[in-house]
């Protein structure tokens, strides 16, 4: 198969996916992530307040740059070109992804900032799932082939005359065990062979869909990691570093400061998989406050800036903060700062000018 032909095919997976951008927000999010109560939340209090009524693939980047590390989902292999108009966002998974660079570059981040690299021309990465990750494209010529394989696609027994050693066998064997969570990704550089003719016919199952894709779809899988595993180990990277995030006080307060119009306790020990009540102690040990009072300073952080550097009314920033009575807002904002919040904007804004 030609470039010209590949490139069509890119194609016409572009416009199916754009075209998908007709469904419902929460459709979108529903289908290609996994939604916890928390980024629920937000999508349905961006819908309320009509901040989403007409939105892009750009906005829905926007939207999760601005959330906790999403996870993504799929119920069958798929593949697509990675959109360089998009920022790029750090998220993880729950199945195998396979990035491979056709045309020109990209930077790699994984674990965070932790590890940067260039992933070059005709190079390609393999991350396991829960590898915390992002892409992000050097130009709008790049060209980045994303492949999301469920490990329902993976055979183990189709690599068994290879040796325990190989890299790449060793990578799939752990990225399957339950059991063994250090799999991170590998890097290969497939200088010996092609694979452009195999991510062609990937995109072509992937668009016909005709009867036995599927089965050729995994067929055609099993012959590329095959042909992987011949690759000399001087031309692929293995890296094992992979580690749970710790839950500290840190980590809870850049949640809640993320999600303050709408975050609850028990929405939020769900989503951390902790019972209520050990949240709300642990929140208490080393906040030295409970949820709702950490809360509540946070919101009122929030109300402060609002109302200083914004032309915001008092009822239009209870409502941004997720106080739904005014009347409420007004109580707290005069307990915490002694005075309602015109008071306390007219008294700023003269210590404000008396400071010029």
């Amino acid at each position: 198969m030609n470039e010209k032909e590949l490139l069509d095919l890119i194609n016409q997976q572009d416009k199916i996916i754009k075209g998908n951008m007709d469904k419902g927000l929460m459709q979108i999010f529903e289908d290609e992530f996994v939604m916890t109560n928390v980024m629920r939340g937000y999508v349905n209090y961006l819908i309320k307040n009509n901040q989403m009524e007409k939105f892009h693939s750009s906005d829905i980047n926007e939207l999760i740059s601005k959330k906790d590390v999403p996870v993504k989902k799929i119920s069958c292999f798929d593949i697509s070109r990675h959109d360089v108009q998009s920022q790029m966002y750090y998220h993880k998974h729950t199945y195998l992804e396979l990035d491979y660079v056709y045309r020109g570059s990209c930077s790699y981040y994984i674990h965070n900032d932790n590890t940067m690299f260039q992933l070059r021309e005709k190079e390609l990465c393999i991350v396991n799932q829960n590898v915390i990750h992002g892409i992000k494209a050097q130009n709008d010529e790049d060209i980045i082939i994303k492949c999301m394989i469920p490990f329902e696609s993976i055979h183990l027994s189709d690599y068994m005359q290879f040796a325990d050693d190989i890299i790449l066998k060793r990578f799939l064997t752990h990225t399957l065990d339950k059991n063994y969570s250090n799999a991170s990704y590998v890097v290969l550089q497939p200088e010996d062979f092609k694979i452009d003719d195999v991510m062609a016919r990937l995109f072509s199952e992937n668009i016909e869909r005709r009867s036995g894709w599927e089965q050729v779809t995994d067929h055609k899988l099993s012959v590329l990691f095959i042909d992987l595993m011949r690759i000399s180990h001087n031309h692929l990277r293995l890296v094992t570093d992979t580690a749970e995030d710790e839950i500290n006080i840190t980590n809870i307060i850049q949640m809640i400061q993320k999600n303050y119009q709408y975050i609850s306790l028990k929405d939020m020990a769900e989503d951390l998989h902790f019972h209520e009540n050990y949240l709300s102690r642990l929140i208490r040990q080393q906040a030295g406050q409970s949820f709702r009072d950490l809360l509540c300073r946070i919101r009122l952080n929030e109300a402060e800036r609002l109302l200083l550097d914004t032309d915001l009314s008092v009822s239009e920033i209870a409502a941004r903060l997720g106080y739904m009575k005014p009347n409420y807002f007004y109580k707290l904002f005069k307990e915490h700062y002694g005075a309602t919040p015109m008071e306390y904007k007219i008294r700023s804004k003269k210590q404000r000018d008396n400071e010029y």
